[in-house]
């Protein structure tokens, strides 16, 4: 039976996550599975954690809005990290959905990294996102950029 379009992308984006999930156990991390008081529970963390689609606020249009992956460390992460990973591999809407992501991302005030790969974006989509780097967005990363990143202790 034939994969749609949309199975297949959420497929690969599903690997992305996994990669990235992957370099966070490596790094130490250990996940938590109380996604909807993740954010709350910082204070109370001694451990590198972190927490799969969790709640940390409302959207730009005032709905409930949960990242990717939400990552708290002691020393490098004491008021958390949020990363998101969006992966297109062939031409879609997904990079008209840019703006989008990064008004939530400078609404919730929550540093965040965005990692960004696959290719089948438009470029300009890709040059416009880091051109937003700025204020809470800290780094977009290709998947290759996050390793480099990750492998120079910054995780």
């Amino acid at each position: 039976m034939a994969q749609t379009q949309g199975g297949r992308a959420n497929l690969t984006g599903n690997r992305l996550e996994q990669n990235i999930e992957n370099n966070l156990l490596q790094c130490g991390f250990r996940q938590m599975k109380e996604s909807r008081r993740f954010s709350t529970m910082l204070a109370n963390l001694d451990e590198p954690s972190y927490c799969r689609q969790t709640y940390i606020g409302k959207t730009i249009y005032d709905t409930d809005l949960k990242c990717d992956f939400m990552l708290f460390h002691p020393q490098k992460w004491p008021e958390g990290l949020v990363i998101e990973a969006k992966w297109q591999q062939v031409g879609g809407s997904v990079d008209e959905k840019f703006p989008y992501l990064v008004f939530n991302i400078f609404k919730s005030e929550l540093r965040t990294i965005l990692i960004l790969d696959g290719n089948g974006y438009r470029p300009g989509a890709e040059r416009w996102l880091r051109s937003m780097q700025k204020q809470n967005l800290l780094h977009v990363f290709s998947l290759a950029e996050f390793l480099i990143w990750v492998n120079g202790g910054n995780l």
